[in-house]
């Protein structure tokens, strides 16, 4: 496992000084490294739901996977995957989560989300700023 050095210093002080549960992973895709973080265990807002047994299930915890792009910090964070995928009240899918892709071993929902130009605030923006984000869009969802 890697040790944590594809991420910049701010970020591992942050995930450790907030103790948060995370995995660093790393595979090879055609001859390049793929790099993520997948926090582990996060609370999903009382809007989202994980399927059990054919049945919707409130409270839920998921693992939510962020790629980590070269070039990060200066290259911001664009998107997420969630394992198991999540779903609405009703059943459906939240908007633009309806993709499934195949990352370190497991299939993921794809949660196509983007910052819009200039909100990704170079050399101040990173895992915190990102992590808020993610909550805010799964509880907007």
């Amino acid at each position: 496992m890697p040790d944590g050095s594809f991420l910049p210093e701010d970020d591992q002080d942050f995930l450790k000084l907030k103790g948060i549960e995370h995995a660093l992973l790393e595979e090879e895709v055609n001859g390049e490294k793929r790099r993520a973080i997948e926090f582990l265990g996060v609370l999903l807002p009382p809007n989202l739901y994980v399927r059990q047994d054919g049945h919707l299930l409130a409270g839920a915890r998921v693992s939510v996977l962020v790629l980590i792009p070269k070039g990060y910090a200066k290259t911001q964070l664009d998107s997420w995957y969630v394992f198991p995928a999540i779903f609405l009240a009703g059943g459906q899918t939240a908007p633009c989560a309806n993709g499934e892709s195949e990352l370190f071993g497991r299939k993921w929902q794809f949660w196509s989300r983007h910052l819009a130009a200039g909100e990704w605030r170079e050399g101040i923006d990173g895992l915190e700023t990102y992590l808020q984000y993610i909550r805010s869009g799964l509880k907007e969802s």
